[in-house]
């Protein structure tokens, strides 16, 4: 039994090893009075990151998430504001799109994705519920890129001074607690009716009143959306445009020339249960039920970089999955492998891309977009990633990331399809392989 103890026997064999390298205590003190981050921070990787980029759009207008958790948002939006701000004339710096309008949409639908789930589970004991985690993220504030296709396709978009950020949309916790609590409450009811044998029809109705009362509590915390309004701006020209009485699906068809639909999830995740050029589709996610399925085409990290490019070179922003745990500094903006020392440091050997994803350590956490990229001689060095958290921070809001950090922690794009091959077209129309909510993209 001893030995599956630690002995203090063994705590004063390490103490006495430790300080036996003087070193060790200098890099102790250097930690514990300046940070990790900064004691470990390799200046030269920094210099070597210059914000210098031979491909790139446009500089624009940073939003702000500050404590949401819409991120995936935010990055769709930088997407399409170029091409709207093409057809609306004006400069793309000046033009910006309401998220509470979206985030109000995809709380409701998150709901009624979740009813439905319930609705048409067949084992309803709650020991399946929590394996298949058909709760856990039941309504969270996170999101995929079909998830905002869904919404505008079906709701529209509104420029953000027609419908402006409430009070608690920087207050997501606050938010989505409240309302998952909710909508948990009514799946304790549905779970019952079910078990009742109660009919389709009725567990349907009693959904209908779960979306009402949502509809209005959504509506008091983040202000009730506007059906209608008149668009009024100036053009670069400085000609006065009108546009009266017009609803928020007409505003994103009229000035959204951009075929969202035709964009596909690209993925690279290597890990011990995914095989590249297969398609993987997640159950139970979504907002808007059945039509907002999360799946991606799992690629070569090299066919993301090469699709990437062609795109941006077509003056398209690039939508991208990243884990942004790791070797970032928000103060300079570098997104680099080698920024910090923790190798020699604290002689710790950094997991692979594989190795991490195998066992969880990392996952697309954070969604971005690329604005441009610097190659050289063929080769890719670094690009240019718009994030939305303002312009404080980093290049002006922007990150430079190196070419390495695409390898380990970009783990998926979105790509018009016109970009892809014939091969990798042909490839998107197998079945796709159901994986866990869990699993890590």
């Amino acid at each position: 039994m001893e030995e599956t103890q630690i002995s203090i026997k063994q705590i004063k064999e390490f103490s006495k090893i430790y300080n036996l390298d003087s070193t060790n205590k200098l890099i102790e003190n250097s930690i514990t009075e300046c940070g990790l981050e900064s004691a470990c921070i390799d200046r030269e990787i920094i210099i070597q990151n210059q914000p210098i980029f031979n491909i790139e759009l446009p500089e624009s207008k940073r939003y702000d998430q500050k404590n949401s958790g819409l991120c995936w948002v935010y990055a769709g939006f930088n997407v399409i504001k170029y091409d709207i701000s093409r057809n609306l004339n004006i400069d793309v710096s000046e033009f910006s799109l309401s998220s509470n309008y979206i985030e109000f949409f995809d709380k409701l639908e998150k709901s009624n994705n979740t009813y439905e789930n319930i609705i048409n589970l067949n084992n309803i004991n709650f020991s399946n519920i929590h394996k298949e985690y058909i709760m856990e993220f039941c309504v969270s504030e996170g999101g995929y890129w079909e998830w905002f296709v869904a919404i505008i396709n079906k709701y529209g978009i509104v420029p953000s001074t027609y419908m402006k950020s409430a009070f608690e949309n920087y207050d997501y916790e606050k938010i989505t607690s409240i309302y998952k609590e909710k909508v948990k409450k009514d799946v304790i009811e549905l779970l019952e009716l079910k078990r009742q044998a109660v009919c389709f029809t009725k567990l349907r109705e009693t959904k209908n009143r779960y979306l009402q009362e949502n509809y209005i509590l959504l509506s008091k915390i983040l202000g009730e959306p506007i059906s209608k309004f008149d668009y009024e701006y100036k053009n670069k020209n400085d000609e006065y445009k009108k546009y009266e009485n017009i609803t928020p699906l007409e505003f994103k068809n009229k000035f959204l020339a951009l075929d969202i639909e035709n964009f596909v999830a690209i993925g690279n995740i290597p890990m011990y249960n995914k095989e590249y050029y297969k398609v993987y589709e997640k159950k139970y996610l979504g907002n808007v039920y059945g039509k907002s399925s999360v799946r991606y085409l799992n690629l070569p990290i090299c066919d993301l970089k090469e699709l990437a490019i062609r795109q941006l070179k077509n003056n398209n922003s690039v939508y991208i999955y990243s884990n942004m745990s790791k070797f970032v500094d928000k103060n300079t903006g570098i997104l680099d492998n080698r920024l910090y020392n923790y190798d020699k440091t604290l002689n710790l050997e950094k997991m692979s891309k594989e190795e991490a994803l195998n066992l969880y350590d990392i996952s697309a956490e954070h969604a971005m977009t690329i604005t441009g990229v610097n190659i050289i001689d063929g080769k890719t060095q670094r690009w240019k990633v718009e994030d939305s958290y303002g312009d404080k921070e980093k290049l002006n809001g922007c990150y430079i990331m190196n070419d390495n950090f695409f390898d380990e922690f970009v783990l998926g794009i979105v790509i018009d399809k016109k970009y892809l091959s014939n091969e990798q077209i042909e490839l998107l129309l197998q079945e796709p392989i159901e994986v866990e909510i869990k699993e890590p993209f």
